[in-house]
């Protein structure tokens, strides 16, 4: 028994420009190949190219980077830089942290022993008063 292979072709003027195995695949290709069409469209009513051939491959050119073409041309904004995917993968983690059923557990706040004052160690409050209380008496005579 032979297994059944579909393919997709891209037709244009009854030319095969590309075969695909998927139809999604096909479908963006005929797609660029309307944008790029198009394109070819402005750039001939242009005096500044005038063979064909560039013609039709800045045309491709600038359809396989529409992109960046319509940031440049203000259609369209700059994309954010992509996140790496630690921090990807930490958003996943806490979202499944906190899609979780169980109940969330009291938080224990521990104080830390090495931050703690020495009761020895504390200032005098009274002494520093009537230190001060000296200096001024000192610089007013």
């Amino acid at each position: 028994m032979m297994p059944v292979i579909t393919k997709y072709v891209v037709e244009r003027n009854g030319v095969e420009k590309m075969t695909f195995s998927s139809k999604a695949e096909a479908d963006a290709y005929d797609k660029l190949l309307d944008m790029s069409d198009e394109l070819y469209q402005v750039l001939e009513e242009s005096t500044l190219v005038k063979d064909t051939k560039q013609r039709d491959a800045l045309a491709m050119y600038l359809a396989q980077n529409k992109d960046s073409l319509l940031v440049a041309l203000g259609a369209k904004r700059k994309a954010p830089p992509e996140k790496s995917a630690k921090n990807s993968t930490a958003k996943k983690e806490n979202s499944a942290l906190l899609n979780t059923s169980e109940p969330l557990k009291d938080i224990v706040i521990e104080p830390d022993e090495a931050a703690l004052v020495n009761s020895d160690e504390m200032l005098d409050l009274d002494n520093i008063d009537n230190d001060m209380m000296d200096i001024n008496s000192d610089e007013a005579a």
